[in-house]
């Protein structure tokens, strides 16, 4: 069931698409290359079969220049859902212009979907050439990271990054490979099967392609299946195949089959199916504004007299109405018959806690960018900011108060948080603890509780692998015991605190912010004036904020009182 339902989501979702190949034939060509007659013939059955489904695919025949041509680029993107990019764009030297338009491609914000799609008998280091290309590393430092790992032989590691997780994951900690020795301090939190992998390209770096351009950095997401996740857009592998692929049908489920092997699948179909609902049968505009006038609209903004307040009320009225509207959307994955069938085929798979913590960032934050990269986002409620060391800062001003700071002096209250590196123990609490789960990999736990550290428990040496075991459960037992008696048996408090923003202009993702130290000394009292620089990392959904906005200017009207208590 589920196979099927994917075919007919993705099959809804692609209405536009192009396929791009150095020997592709363009419409109105007369002339016919004798050695790229397959690929012709395959432009012309591909046009024909998506016509016939009621599908537009543009057929474009690539040269070099087109690589420096904005506009040309604009008409193979712009408004495409899915792009069959040929993979060696002028034999195998033009493995850099593929990956040059795949980075132009993944950079759109629209595009589902980018097929490498060709005959290359290269496509098993495929996903080593994206880690390379979309890394924004520069040459000096990978040849750092191969200084830092020269004792070890490429074929090692070539044999290596082809195993299993666990597999990996041994090897790393025998040879001692962890994020806190890795040498760019930028990729300490990344994962260790991605550092595994940089090692390997590190030391054979000629074989691979380094972009000159650092500016954009993309994680390659292995998602399996020669499938990869790239700043959202999802990269599969796909050999051509000149018979079946002139069937859209065939084409499109063979895409669906790869996709639904994707842990993430769910969710991504789930957006593409809203996407499609939403593009086919509502809008913002319905006809009770349209019996309005343009007059009656501009009295409106002459009497705020603040067309910051005019645009961001106008913006609100139109989501607002677009999401009353999709409430009674009926998504197909969402139905009971559905949702029974997976659960039943999932019933003896449990999710890993790194994917509940995956699934609890999206439920609770989202990071969020401007829809024009000129743009210098403010500071606003909700935003999650880095400090030094484990400090975390969450705005908690109203959003009245954000978008005119002079009205408060530019005084902001934040939530001040510490990370909670137990994710074990975090996923129990869940909501029972002020607790957030963010992008960068990390739990934060706003207020004031003392944080429980597990102690790293090692196996004696009389003691048999089944006593270690068995006692090394029971000791984290206890201490998981104790965590919980820190919530359960303790007032809790969150504390608003008081920053004055130099700028609420978030540039560069940072921000300086600035307090007052008041100290009583016997030297009497001390007074300092601090700033420092904070990192945006993230923006907690309304009613996580609110939740501990809430808890927090509470604080201030808190009553105390004793009972006699067991210790």
């Amino acid at each position: 069931m589920y196979s099927e339902k994917a075919f007919e989501i993705l099959d809804a979702s692609i209405n536009n698409a192009v396929f791009i190949d150095e020997k592709a034939k363009e419409f109105y060509s007369e002339t016919s290359d004798l050695e790229a007659f397959a690929e012709e013939k395959l432009s012309k059955d591909l046009y024909n079969t998506f016509k016939t489904n009621g599908k537009n695919l543009t057929v474009h025949r690539f040269v070099k220049s087109n690589i420096d041509e904005p506009k040309t680029i604009e008409y193979l993107f712009k408004g495409k859902d899915l792009i069959l990019l040929d993979w060696e764009l002028d034999g195998v030297s033009g493995l850099e212009y593929s990956l040059n338009l795949l980075h132009k491609a993944v950079s759109s914000p629209n595009i589902n979907f980018c097929c490498v799609y060709s005959n290359s008998q290269n496509f098993a280091d495929v996903p080593l050439f994206l880690d390379t290309y979309f890394s924004g590393l520069s040459r000096e430092q990978f040849e750092s990271i191969k200084d830092a790992y020269s004792h070890f032989e490429s074929q090692d590691l070539q044999n290596i990054i082809n195993k299993n997780e666990e597999e990996i994951l041994n090897f790393s900690e025998e040879n001692e490979i962890n994020s806190e020795t890795f040498p760019i301090d930028e990729l300490k939190d990344k994962s260790i099967l991605y550092l595994v992998r940089l090692i390997y390209i590190s030391l054979e770096v000629d074989k691979f392609f380094i972009t000159d351009n650092q500016s954009d950095k993309y994680e390659v997401l292995n998602t399996g299946e020669n499938s990869f996740m790239i700043n959202n857009t999802f990269v599969l592998t796909l050999k051509k195949d000149f018979t079946d692929d002139a069937d859209y049908g065939k084409l499109v489920k063979r895409i669906s089959e790869i996709v639904i092997k994707n842990e993430g699948s769910f969710f991504q179909l789930l957006g593409l199916e809203m996407q499609s609902v939403f593009n086919d049968n509502e809008s913002f505009i319905d006809n009770s504004i349209l019996k309005s006038s343009t007059e009656a609209l501009f009295q409106f903004r002459n009497h705020l007299k603040d067309d910051k307040a005019f645009g961001t009320i106008i913006k609100k009225l139109l989501l607002e109405q677009a999401t009353l509207k999709l409430r009674t959307a009926k998504l197909s994955l969402l139905k009971t018959d559905f949702l029974d069938s997976r659960t039943n085929e999932l019933a003896n798979k449990e999710p890993t806690h790194e994917a509940l913590f995956n699934l609890n960032v999206f439920y609770n934050s989202v990071k969020v960018k401007s829809l024009h990269p000129s743009d210098v986002p403010n500071l606003n409620f909700g935003d999650i900011f880095k400090g030094s060391g484990k400090d975390y800062y969450l705005c908690i001003t109203a959003l009245c108060d954000c978008l005119y700071p002079n009205k408060i002096d530019s005084n902001f209250y934040f939530a001040k948080g510490e990370e909670f590196d137990d994710l074990e123990t975090a996923l129990r609490l869940g909501d029972t603890a002020f607790l957030s789960f963010l992008p960068n990999g990390k739990v934060v736990l706003w207020g004031d509780k003392e944080i429980i550290k597990k102690p790293k428990i090692k196996q004696n040496k009389e003691e048999s692998d089944e006593d270690f075991k068995d006692r090394k459960e029971l000791e984290l037992l206890k201490i998981e015991n104790e965590a919980y008696k820190k919530f359960l048996y303790k007032p809790f408090f969150i504390k608003p605190k008081v920053y004055n923003v130099e700028d609420n202009k978030i540039l560069d993702s940072k921000l300086r912010i600035w307090d007052i130290t008041n100290k009583i000394t016997n030297q009497g009292r001390n007074h300092d004036l601090n700033y420092f620089e904070i990192e945006y990392v993230s923006t907690l959904r309304d009613d996580y904020t609110q939740r501990i906005a809430n808890h927090a200017f509470g604080h201030p009207s808190r009553v105390g009182v004793d009972f006699a208590k067991i210790q």
